[in-house]
């Protein structure tokens, strides 16, 4: 093995555990006992193994009443919004802005106009948002939320996909256009199954996106599960014992459930993810 091999596999072996690090220590934390938790210097492993953190019947983490297996209602509030939003933003709005602006618009400053969309913070967008949801009587809804997280799933889909489309040949949809097929059976038959990398791509980093979102989900809703729609980086907050004082023990646990859904995600469609990343990073 040369000397530049050895090399980069240790930065990569040293970039690989500073990554997986946090992961390592929201999992021991919640394994551990409150002890061991506030241990000064801290303790990598843990002596005892609890499982309290994540549920013990009738306890309460300080004045905080949920458990970690309590976080069920809201994640089903997080799962139906975040699968609605990015399905929708990808497939009914994001691939046929990037079909049309690739191959036909062709106007480089209606592309950076999608891009900018993308750069306005959120916080600039609450109360216009705020208000224009209340008059839709849509506080508190499922549709509520969506429709305000297509706002930021929607430009970065068109992005992402309009690297993908530009590297469809253009012979396919020559020969399609040849054999009588129409503008819009070609976009469906023969593109969009062509760029279905892409469209798995920005499914998964929009899903993920619409799972962790706060603010908008803070303002829009005020209920879990089945009364209202908060979502589940809402539910973490009930682990706030006291300002500025966390139940540590129950929040990391709760922490370790509400990141499976996005691991489980990445993990079965990596082969996706590292096919589309590439196919959308190499231009003609």
């Amino acid at each position: 093995m040369k000397k530049i091999d050895v090399l980069l596999l240790a930065l990569l072996i040293i970039f690989s555990i500073i990554s997986l690090f946090p992961i390592y220590w929201i999992v021991i934390t919640a394994l551990k006992v409150n002890s061991e938790i506030f241990t000064t210097p801290p303790v990598f492993f843990p002596t005892k193994i609890t499982l309290s953190n994540f549920y013990t019947p009738g306890e309460r983490f300080g004045e905080v009443a949920q458990t970690a297996f309590g976080s069920f209602p809201w994640m089903i509030n997080s799962a139906v919004v975040a699968v609605l939003s990015s399905l929708i933003g990808t497939f009914f709005i994001g691939a046929p802005a990037a079909y049309a602006l690739t191959r036909y618009l062709k106007n480089v400053w209606l592309a950076r106009t999608v891009l900018f969309m993308m750069m306005i913070p959120e916080a600039a967008l609450v109360i216009p948002f705020y208000v224009m949801i209340m008059r839709m009587n849509l506080i508190n809804t499922w549709w509520g939320l969506i429709l305000v997280y297509l706002s930021f799933i929607a430009p970065l889909s068109t992005w992402l996909l309009m690297g993908f489309f530009s590297e469809i040949p253009r012979s396919v949809e020559e020969a399609a256009s040849i054999d009588g097929l129409s503008a819009y059976k070609i976009f469906f038959r023969i593109s969009l199954p062509m760029a279905m990398p892409g469209i798995i791509v920005s499914i998964i980093v929009n899903f993920i996106n619409a799972w962790n979102e706060f603010l908008y989900a803070l303002v829009l809703t005020y209920t879990p599960f089945p009364t209202g729609s908060q979502t589940v980086p809402l539910f973490l907050t009930d682990f706030i014992v006291i300002e500025k004082t966390f139940a540590w023990g129950g929040l990391a646990a709760a922490g370790v459930i509400v990141m499976i859904p996005s691991i489980i995600i990445g993990l079965y469609a990596q082969k996706y993810l590292v096919k589309g990343w590439t196919m959308g990073a190499v231009k003609e």
